[in-house]
């Protein structure tokens, strides 16, 4: 029996994650809850749903729906989340989870008090290269990690300059380009180091106009409980970009260095690279060995249909959403904020 899917937002998230999940044979996209028509419109006539509204709440009542996938700005999804978890919907929200704190909480105790279950879409630890990572780390190949680079370019100028569009903005976003990409950063890299423990942050606008629109680019600097730290970079003003050779406006690169060795991992040539005194050791990713999960999606359907906890929690996602909060509050207020502070 099919798990009957409903997509709240039919914008370029909408579409791409229904995309995906109409690749699984046990899901059938049955609904799309969309507030602009052409777009409503425009994905039922691509999925052929039965149910196309205006209203999420429809979606949240509706007895053939048996799950909801939140792609809607940030800014709404934990009010979409929490109706649907209430009429007993499963919900996949799209990240981030939420833009403070107190949603995201009030997200996690609606599960809680929920028959279903509430998913946060952070990949990065489904990802068989940062799995190899983490095993590495855990093996002693590197010795004792304390220090973590991120780099991640994007050019996404013409949406970032857009004055209509809420990409970037405050009120409906959340913010820029930090909340965007961050949680899933942060989620990985607690991963790799463990809880963070304090955050400093500089968030700039070098490369927009509209003055409704939040950071264009920014650099995070971690601080771990268990001695160690690591430099985020993130930027979404990336047009032209050096790395990769072929850079076609995104890009992501990670480094760990340990008193023993370091390890990189870039998502152009999809390989675990290891330095240690045995030398240099190329892991291409095809060859990588691992006993968990490397389909977020089918993890996440597994888990409805099992009723078990997925790799990656809501909690995880709450706990990456606070680093990303401190560090706009440490950007705004210019100084160290520790993540135990009231965000």
């Amino acid at each position: 029996m099919a798990l009957c899917v409903g997509i709240v937002g039919a914008g370029r998230s909408g579409f791409s994650n229904a995309h995906v999940l109409e690749g699984y044979p046990d899901v059938q996209i049955v609904a799309v809850a969309e507030p602009n028509r052409p777009a409503r419109d425009a994905f039922a006539r691509e999925f052929g749903v039965k149910l196309a509204v205006s209203d999420h709440r429809r979606l949240a009542i509706d007895e053939m729906v048996d799950a909801v996938y939140v792609c809607s700005p940030p800014s709404t999804h934990s009010a979409i989340a929490i109706d649907c978890l209430q009429c007993g919907k499963h919900v996949i929200c799209c990240q981030p989870m939420a833009v403070s704190m107190t949603q995201a909480e009030e997200m996690i105790q609606a599960a809680e008090s929920s028959s279903a279950q509430l998913f946060v879409a952070l990949p990065q630890r489904y990802d068989p290269l940062n799995q190899e990572t983490f095993r590495l780390i855990e093996s002693d190949e590197i010795g004792y990690p304390f220090l973590g680079l991120v780099s991640c370019l994007e050019n996404d100028l013409d949406r970032l300059n857009d004055w209509h569009h809420w990409y970037g903005t405050w009120s409906i976003g959340g913010g820029g380009v930090l909340i965007r990409h961050g949680s899933g950063i942060a989620d990985v890299l607690q991963y790799f180091f463990g809880e963070v423990d304090a955050v400093s942050a500089v968030c700039t606008r070098f490369a927009i106009e509209p003055l409704n629109k939040a950071e264009d680019s920014c650099v995070v600097g971690l601080e771990f409980i268990e001695d160690a730290t690591a430099e985020i970079a993130i930027t979404g003003a990336a047009r032209y970009s050096a790395w990769p050779e072929k850079y076609s406006g995104s890009a992501m690169r990670l480094e760990i260095y340990g008193l023993e060795g370091s390890i990189r991992v870039t998502d152009d040539d999809r390989a675990v690279i290891l330095a240690n005194k045995k030398g240099h050791t190329v892991i291409p990713g095809p060859e990588i060995k691992t006993d968990l999960p490397t389909d977020m999606h089918r993890d996440f359907l597994d888990s409805m249909l099992d009723g078990r906890e997925p790799l990656v929690t809501a909690r995880h996602a709450k706990d990456a959403l606070k680093v990303i909060l401190a560090a706009y509050k440490s950007s705004q207020m210019k100084r160290r904020v520790e993540t135990l502070e009231h965000l």
